[in-house]
């Protein structure tokens, strides 16, 4: 006999039964048909194998009862005798709606499955969206020792604040923030507390800086390298110790380990030059 007719022959021979045994635990008649419709139906495929390898009434006897909801009772088999055939309450019905009921459980479990895969998708191009972006610059608290802002080894230094801000190629004081260019022309501008927020558009100052006024640096060697104006008037230069006159090939090549600050508050009057602590030949202050 083959596996289907032997599976279509067990069903008509125990259906009454399985169906009954619900009824007579208090299970309505409805819910016991389908739950043993649905049982039946899930054994079908591999009903050679159950039959080959389990005790087909034990086994499906304990599936039918967790479908119905009731307690589970282990070793206990399907019971016999318990309803007469009757033709008019056949099995194919029951199997055709258990067939419907599953047909749409699984178009659901679809359905919520490409709906889990498009969240997914949607968190993990959220989450690469957000790991893409710039990290905020760090920054710390630190007393600027200089009137002015100055700018080297990648950290801005504000007058309490400094901030790690890589590729500054230009920055210059507008009015309590500062407007800085990076190397690739991003324009950014950092508030005094550090923080850092896009700028539309750059301030004159940083693209035509105000012509500084002459000035005679105080030693022999020493050379003038930038000025910048004081926001209570005056200008502050910063000069190069190991630079001479015909030796001005870029800031960064110098070979001084020491650069220092000359506050002139007014065109003929400089105060005596600070050395600007740990500063090497990158120390800039535009």
């Amino acid at each position: 006999m083959s596996a289907d007719a032997d599976f279509d022959h067990y069903v008509a021979a125990r259906w009454p039964d399985l169906v009954g045994g619900l009824e007579d635990e208090g299970v309505p008649p409805d819910e016991a048909r389908l739950a043993v419709a649905e049982v039946l139906l899930a054994s079908r495929r591999g009903w050679a194998r159950r039959v080959r390898e389990e005790q087909v009434d034990v086994s499906l006897w304990a599936e039918v009862r967790e479908r119905a909801g009731l307690a589970a009772r282990p070793g206990e088999p399907a019971p016999h005798g318990v309803r007469p055939l009757d033709p008019r309450d056949a099995a194919d019905p029951w199997l055709a709606r258990a067939e419907v009921l599953r047909g749409a459980r699984r178009r659901r479990g679809l359905r919520r499955g490409v709906a889990g895969m498009v969240v997914a998708a949607v968190l993990a191009a959220g989450w690469a969206w957000w790991a893409a972006q710039p990290r905020p610059p760090e920054v710390r608290e630190e007393a600027n020792p200089l009137p002015v802002n100055w700018y080297a080894q990648d950290e801005l230094h504000l007058a309490d604040v400094v901030v790690e801000l890589p590729d500054v190629e230009a920055f210059v004081a507008d009015g309590p923030d500062v407007a800085v260019r990076l190397s690739d022309g991003e324009l950014l501008r950092v508030e005094p507390d550090g923080e850092v927020q896009p700028l539309d558009e750059a301030p004159a100052e940083l693209d035509a800086p105000t012509p500084a006024p002459a000035f005679l640096p105080p030693g022999r060697y020493d050379v003038r390298i930038q000025s910048v104006p004081l926001p209570e008037g005056g200008w502050a230069h910063l000069i190069d110790s190991s630079r001479r006159d015909g030796n001005r090939d870029t800031l960064r090549q110098s070979e001084s380990g020491r650069r220092a600050l000359v506050v002139c508050p007014t065109v003929s009057t400089c105060e005596q030059s600070l050395t600007i602590p740990g500063a090497d030949g990158s120390v800039r202050l535009r």
